[in-house]
This record gives structure tokens, C-alpha cells and sequence, in this order.
């Protein structure tokens, strides 16, 4: 079947913002109270701290650039859903895929009042395209969308504790919730158990951002976040599901690089893993070992040193990619 693109034109905009609004008032301007109803509650009406660092709000920026995307994603699957239809999969998909495009929404308009009550330029979303033709496919990127929220999310987390412990109670909640999606994608897409793993994997701002790319429309963007872009990494053999904890992978890559080049993998809380690259006949094409213990998903990167202790420092030295591989 050829595949087709669904493009998406969002239609939130950037509001503009002379005085720092309440919590309530940032409720009031970014989200309805249908979509409040249909996902369960709206915006955390906790105070927010009376300041927050510069670091903290760029990678707020980077989130809701993310959560645009993720709202946008599952806002169109539900027209698309109702058309294609959902043989083959829980009666309740539809009902799920509503709950979670309103709960995305609210994700967004978290993101957003934080940034306007900080007087930080909220992120407009872009127009997207998601290259998706059936409830299958749908409901199999959706799987992969949710996952790298749910390690920025943890990143974001991570890196405000130290900076902005105020904010974990809210960054909490929302990556729990995402993960419950992601649960509920694993079973209805892939037929995969919905807890592989006893902890979910951390990526980078950067790393999340490079992975979203691949669905923004080139020059759509009002605003788009400051940070560098990789050549895209992906997985051409084994195909499936998932791949095991064994093994070999190839990815494909236009990265012009050569060199003592090793793949770096990121899974669950641990500390970064490097198999060697062996370079196949085709061009661009790099084979190497999937390394053993790794389950659920994982995150792939090229690299030229085997030194990083975390994802911050490997995507300093990052050449290429990452790309989401799903192990289990």
C-alpha cells in the first residue's frame, strides 16, 4: 500500500501576555472545559515557584515543542481512527485515543502556562506530517512518539531537581501518565507486554528533538527551539516488533563520518552501553551487536569515543541520530 501523509495544521497559537496570569487565568486561556472533561482534569493548579532558572524554562520551551507535537499527532488520529476504524484491536481504542488527545492537550497547556508565567516565549506549533494509513500504523508510531516524551519528560526532571525541585510533583505526574499510554500502545499495537522493564529510559532535550524532526514540515515552525540537529539514524534490519537483546542491528545513516566508530546505547537507568561498528557493503549502512540485558525501548546513537558516563555527555560527542530501537 503506498503510504500516506497526514498533515496536520495546529491550531493553537502564541498568546500574548502583559502581565504574569494566575494559574487559574493560565487554565482559563489555553484549554476548554470539554477537553478538561474528556481527560480527566486540566492544568495542576498548585503554585508554581516565584522564579525558575534560565536552563529550566529552555528545556520547558523544548517540552512544549514536544507535547505540540504529541497533541497534534493524536488530535488528528482521532478523525483518522474513526474513518479507518479499529477491527482488530480493543473495542474502547477510539475512546482511548479521544482521552489521550485531550489529555495531550493539557499537557501542552501545562507546558505553556509555565512559560507565560515566566514571561518565556511560548513555542507555536509547527504543521506535521505523519506518515500513517491504518490503525496499525497509527497506533505503532504512537508507541514510539510517547516513549521519547516520556524520556524527556524524565530528563527534564532530572535536570531541574537540582535547579527547580518545585517543579518534580508536576513533571511526575505527567510522565506516569504518558507511561500509561505508552502501556496500553505496547499491548494494542505490538502484541508486546505493557511493562517490560522496571524503570524507563532517559534521553536528552536534544536527543528528543532530533527524534521528532522527521514529522515537522521543513520551515513550519513560528519558533523553533535552539539546538543542534544530527543527521537522522535508523534501523533497517531486524525488521518486527521488537529485536531482542541479542543479536546483530543495522542502521542507515548519511552522516559523512569515518573512523573508530561505536554505536552508544541508553536503557532504563543505566550507565551508556558501546558496541563497535562494522561498516556493510552499502553506503551509509553500519552493522553492529545489540548488547544482552536491555529490554523495552532503547536509544541508539553514533559515536567516535567510548568515555560518556550519562545521555548529557553523549550528546555532546553525538554523530548521528539517535534512533528508537525497540528491544522487547
Amino acid at each position: 500500500m503506498r503510504s500516506t501523509t497526514f498533515i496536520f495544521a495546529a491550531l493553537l497559537g502564541v498568546v500574548s501576555v502583559t502581565a504574569a496570569p494566575t494559574r487559574k487565568q493560565a487554565t482559563q486561556i489555553y484549554i476548554s472545559t470539554e477537553v478538561v472533561s474528556i481527560a480527566g482534569g486540566g492544568v495542576p493548579n498548585i503554585p508554581l515557584p516565584s522564579a525558575l532558572s534560565t536552563s529550566t524554562l529552555n528545556d520547558i520551551q523544548v517540552a512544549n515543542f514536544l507535547e505540540n507535537l504529541e497533541s497534534a499527532f493524536f488530535r488528528a488520529a482521532v478523525v483518522n481512527i474513526t474513518a479507518w476504524g479499529t477491527t482488530g484491536f480493543p473495542d474502547d481504542t477510539l475512546d482511548i485515543i479521544q482521552r489521550i488527545a485531550a489529555q495531550e492537550q493539557v499537557h501542552v497547556a501545562t507546558f505553556e502556562a509555565i512559560l507565560t508565567q515566566f514571561k518565556t516565549p511560548v513555542i507555536p506549533p509547527c504543521q506535521y506530517q505523519f506518515p500513517v494509513t491504518d490503525a496499525s500504523s497509527f497506533l505503532k508510531l504512537a508507541q514510539i512518539i510517547t516513549s521519547v516524551g516520556i524520556g524527556a519528560v524524565i530528563n527534564l526532571a532530572a535536570t531541574t531537581a537540582s535547579t527547580d525541585p518545585a517543579l518534580i510533583q508536576n513533571l511526575a505526574s505527567t510522565v506516569s501518565n504518558e507511561a500509561r499510554q505508552d502501556a496500553f500502545f505496547r499491548q494494542a499495537a505490538l502484541g508486546l507486554v505493557p511493562n517490560p522493564t522496571p524503570q524507563d529510559t532517559q534521553i536528552s532535550a536534544i536527543w528528543a528533538l532530533n527524534l521528532a524532526l522527521p514529522f515537522v514540515l521543513p520551515n513550519s515552525c513560528p519558533l523553533f527551539p535552539e539546538v543542534p540537529v544530527f543527521p537522522a539514524m535508523t534501523v533497517v534490519a531486524p525488521t518486527g516488533n521488537s529485536t531482542g537483546d541479542n543479536g546483530t542491528i543495522t542502521f542507515f545513516t548519511t552522516a559523512g563520518v569515518s573512523g573508530n566508530l561505536s554505536i552508544a546505547w541508553v536503557n532504563q537507568a543505566n550507565l551508556p552501553v558501546f558496541t563497535p561498528v562494522a561498516r556493510t557493503l552499502m553506503a551509509g549502512q553500519l552493522t553492529t551487536s545489540i548488547p544482552p540485558g536491555m529490554g523495552g525501548m532503547a536509544f541508539a546513537a553514533l559515536v567516535n569515543q567510548t568515555t560518556a558516563k550519562d545521555v548529557t555527555a553523549l550528546t555532546t560527542v553525538t554523530l548521528a541520530g539517535p534512533a528508537t530501537v525497540q528491544i522487547s
